[in-house]
């Protein structure tokens, strides 16, 4: 198997490889700082480590379906609905991320996160999914007119 980034449109599992290992690489860096500055041991930080990298195993196989989905052309309402469901669940799992290593680190109160984590997902939710929904939309419309040979709006 040959190594290279070129070839990520056409396996998911490559596209994995290379998206993953440079998404948890820069995420090492985040992790040291707060190493350094909350004075915390190793092993104290792989949960809350652990727990970053979840929302990106989750969104990344989505964005490689959903532009595979683009490509072989699906209607942009259709793209643009995953869109915007794919970046809400992300939200989520960030969210949930945030509010686990807030009590694993001894940093919020564990009923304090569970509230905030309702109110966060309450509110974030349907602010994500209308707000990249209408984004992806304007943008996969004008990407298709493009490839149609007609003129892109502005």
């Amino acid at each position: 198997m040959k190594l290279s980034i070129s070839g990520s449109r056409e396996s998911i599992w490559v596209w994995l490889f290379w998206a993953l290992g440079i998404y948890l690489a820069l995420e090492a860096g985040p992790f040291l700082i707060a190493r350094w500055v909350l004075r915390k041991a190793p092993g104290e930080l792989a949960g809350p480590y652990l727990a970053f990298a979840v929302p990106a195993i989750i969104i990344m196989p989505l964005v490689w379906w959903l532009r595979k989905w683009e490509s072989k052309g699906a209607s942009p309402k259709r793209v643009a609905r995953g869109w915007g469901l794919s970046v809400a669940i992300f939200g989520v799992a960030g969210i949930a991320a945030l509010s686990y290593s807030g009590v694993a680190l001894r940093l919020m109160d564990r009923v304090d996160a569970e509230v905030n984590f309702v109110v966060m997902v309450l509110l974030s939710v349907p602010i994500l999914y209308f707000g990249i929904y209408h984004r992806a939309l304007r943008f996969i419309s004008s990407r298709a007119l493009g490839h149609q040979g007609g003129l892109s709006p502005k």
